[in-house]
């Protein structure tokens, strides 16, 4: 590493300068950052289950309702209803709303002497109290409009059908102003995932604003606390602004836009870069036998930058495991940025800080070697207590892991974008109200390929809606069924479906041009869905939901009829983004595993090297898990995260640990001592190291997306447990097998020794 640290001290007025100009770039493009809260889009376009919803979305005018629901005393009051009437109009003409349905313009279907009558369910509101009763009763005694008004008369819904491949948020935002623009006699809410995503982007941005300059405190305190030099803890601290800074512009400048989990990359990168910067920064002030303050910046860049290089790498790799270990779109995007962060952070810290380092003026020696020896004197009690306790701290370690297992299989999986809200949240609120009177906002569809005027396949998509009533957790199933019988009720034969083809074709071109036919039947009459709204509920609940009614599907489609059916909606693409953690998390841990190992063999040229250190990390994950599942904490889009970051971080320790220990090895040719040595020196960067990051991951805790919350105590967790893993567990290891691969250290350098001494003589 001696020419790389020429190189930079040599170069350090046009490093320092290069470093300014580009972070002043990525500061000017960080302006055009987006924010994408569209729980849809996080999976693959190529999914089947968002295909099949694109698909429906194009054909019958969009998959996603926006929700107006209006709740009162009595929805049957004249100047309620002259709301609802003034908030359908002016809602049909919102760009990007295919459909508004409501109480006032929803099909009404009567039979009369001359035959059937189609037309609006409320075509003009009377004033007359006995007139609004009669409606109020026939309107409360059909099927057909329990999805649109409550059965007790107090809540009404308005809904919105969004077309395809529109700005849901921008949509959704426009539809809340035109709502908040009119005098409502009642109060409003706003469901359905188009509104959501209104609450989750207002997160993220209040995420943005709260937890970075909270996690840059806390930096501050750390740092100070334990450099008491305001230079060497402005130094790491502003490195890792310009990482943040280099990274969000690149976002930007790529149109990557932040979401509801790479919005945490400002404070996980505060989090991990100030570890460069404090090893730089300890060396820099170990060295303080080297009074030029030039000639040590340089010397301390010979010594830490490839045991930075190779944390920083395996920090990166850490990340990268999400790219090709994950299914979902947001979390490869969180890794390649978070990575890419990464990178810049520890590029920074080997170039800009050791740049300023060399332009300190030389500081006047200090009491510092009385200091050095009290820190050598309690480095050596605690590896004589470790030496003592070794194979006591080995059993112990086993027990955690046996008993960590054991939680492992109680782990869960959630990923109802509900449960990322806060319980007391107007989402959560809204959500309970509309499960409480129409049994959720979950929409759920069943497309039905086949001839909709054959009298059998419209007895199966009967038998299909029938079924969906028998789940706990589907309520208001829907489809041009429900339609013909009302239409053949009225024409006084019955609420069923007629028995020939002939009758079936003439009622549904009497029907034909109304809107609710469009949202149920294709054009050309070959297919049809059903839809349905399904209740929020845990993901085993939503997998399990889904399961039944692939399974129920499946049944017909063995009939032998010429029908096809296929399921698609929310509860579909939460199953495969259940799926996908599962996934995800198998191959991001199996990715991140090796190459941490490869790289461990890399740096001590020993595969029982390697071996050894991983035992800390590995240690500390089955830990770290078996703590989720005794705790009920589970596996969601932010937690599934906690394999790839606690490995890519947490295997520092175990780099900077041997990286030095080989050192003090060669020095000392005593195991104790090097220890001792290690402890006393980069054990104290370590500590330094595990505390900053983990309180600066602590502060997601105060995040206000619940996943994110978990994530923070679960690092919190492991980088402590990983560094206590490090400077206890693996002393204990070493001192307790004294590894042939360490051992050949020693004999290595007592020959080379040996063979000075000869040359010498």
């Amino acid at each position: 590493m001696g020419r790389f640290s020429n190189f930079v001290i040599k170069h350090r007025w046009l490093l320092i300068s290069l470093t300014f100009v580009l972070t002043l770039f990525f500061t000017y493009s960080m302006r055009k950052i987006k924010i994408n809260s569209d729980f849809v889009s996080y999976l693959p376009q190529t999914d089947e289950a968002v295909k099949i919803a694109k698909y429906i979305g194009n054909k019958y005018g969009g998959n996603l309702t926006a929700i107006v629901a209006i709740e009162t005393n009595d929805i049957f009051d004249p100047e309620v209803l002259k709301n609802i009437y003034d908030l359908t109009e002016k809602l049909k003409y919102v760009n990007g709303v295919s459909y508004v349905t409501s109480l006032t313009n929803i099909i009404d279907i009567k039979g009369t002497e001359e035959g059937l009558e189609i037309g609006k369910l409320i075509d003009e509101i009377p004033e007359d109290p006995e007139k609004l009763a009669e409606i109020k009763k026939y309107v409360l005694s059909k099927e057909l409009y329990k999805n649109i008004v409550s059965r007790d008369a107090r809540v009404a819904l308005i809904l919105c059908r969004l077309k395809e491949g529109v700005n849901r948020e921008s949509v959704a935002r426009e539809i809340k102003r035109i709502v908040e623009a009119e005098k409502i006699k009642g109060k409003v809410y706003y469901g359905g995932l188009p509104f959501q995503m209104i609450d989750m982007s207002k997160l993220i941005i209040d995420d943005l604003k709260v937890l970075t300059p909270i996690v840059v405190i806390v930096m501050l305190v750390v740092l100070f606390l334990s450099f008491r030099n305001l230079k060497y803890v402005i130094l790491p601290l502003l490195s890792v602004t310009f990482s943040i800074i280099w990274t969000l512009g690149l976002m930007a400048i790529l149109n990557i836009p932040l979401t509801i989990i790479s919005n945490a990359i400002p404070v996980i990168l505060t989090a991990i870069g100030t570890a460069y910067g404090i090893h730089i920064v300890n060396k820099f002030r170990e060295d303080s036998t080297i009074i030029n303050p030039k000639e040590r910046a340089k010397a301390t860049i010979s010594e830490i930058a490839l045991p930075v290089f190779l944390a920083g790498v395996t920090t990166i790799a850490g990340f990268l495991s999400f790219v090709s270990g994950s299914y979902l779109i947001m979390i490869k995007e969180f890794g390649i940025f978070a990575g890419v962060g990464v990178l810049f952070s520890f590029v920074i810290s080997l170039t800009f800080i050791p740049s300023m380092l060399s332009l300190l003026k030389p500081e006047v020696k200090t009491n510092k070697v009385s200091k050095n020896q009290a820190d050598a004197k309690l480095s050596t009690k605690i590896t004589r207590l470790i030496s003592r306790l070794k194979y006591l701290i080995i059993i112990f370690s086993i027990l955690m892991i046996l008993v960590s297992i054991t939680g492992i299989f109680k782990i869960n999986r959630e990923v109802s974008i509900l449960e990322y809200f806060k319980p007391n949240t107007n989402v959560r609120a809204t959500e309970e109200m509309l499960k409480r009177n129409f049994g959720g906002s979950l929409p759920l569809y069943i497309l039905i390929k086949g001839d909709v005027q054959d009298p059998q396949i419209l007895n199966e998509i009967k038998r299909v809606e029938d079924f969906l009533k028998t789940l706990e957790d589907v309520h208001n199933p829907q489809s041009i069924v429900d339609i013909i019988e009302e239409m053949n009720y009225a024409m006084g034969e019955g609420k069923k479906i007629p028995e020939t083809k002939e009758k079936i074709s003439n009622l549904i071109f009497l029907v034909e041009g109304e809107e609710i036919f469009n949202q149920l039947v294709s054009p050309d009459k070959d297919e049809a869905i059903i839809q349905a709204m399904v209740t929020y509920a845990s993901s085993n609940k939503i997998s399990s939901l889904v399961s039944k009614i692939q399974s129920y599907l499946n049944s017909i489609s063995d009939k032998g009829l010429n029908v096809k059916l296929e399921q698609t909606g929310m509860p579909l693409i939460y199953k495969h983004l259940d799926d996908a953690i599962i996934k995800s998390q198998i191959q991001t841990l199996i990715f991140a595993l090796i190459f941490v190992f490869l790289i461990m063999t890399f740096q001590l040229k020993s595969i029982p090297g390697g071996i050894l250190g991983i035992i800390p990390i590995s240690l500390t994950i089955i830990i770290g898990y078996g703590f989720m599942g005794y705790y009920g904490i589970p596996l969601d889009i932010a937690t599934v995260l906690i394999a790839g970051i606690s490995l890519g971080m947490g295997i520092d320790y175990s780099i900077h640990f041997m990286n030095r220990f080989k050192v003090e090895l060669k020095r000392s040719y005593s195991f104790e001592r090097a220890i001792s040595n290690v402890l006393g020196t980069t054990g104290v960067a370590i500590f330094i190291n595990a505390l900053s990051v983990a309180l600066g991951f602590a502060v997601l805790i105060f995040a206000s997306v619940v996943p994110l919350q978990r994530l923070g105590i679960l690092i919190l967790l492991t980088m402590l447990l990983s560094a206590g893993a490090t400077l206890i567990l693996m002393p204990a290891i070493i001192l307790a097998t004294k590894p042939k691969f360490l051992k050949k250290i020693i004999s290595k350098t007592e020959t080379e020794k040996l063979k000075q001494t000869y040359k010498e003589g």
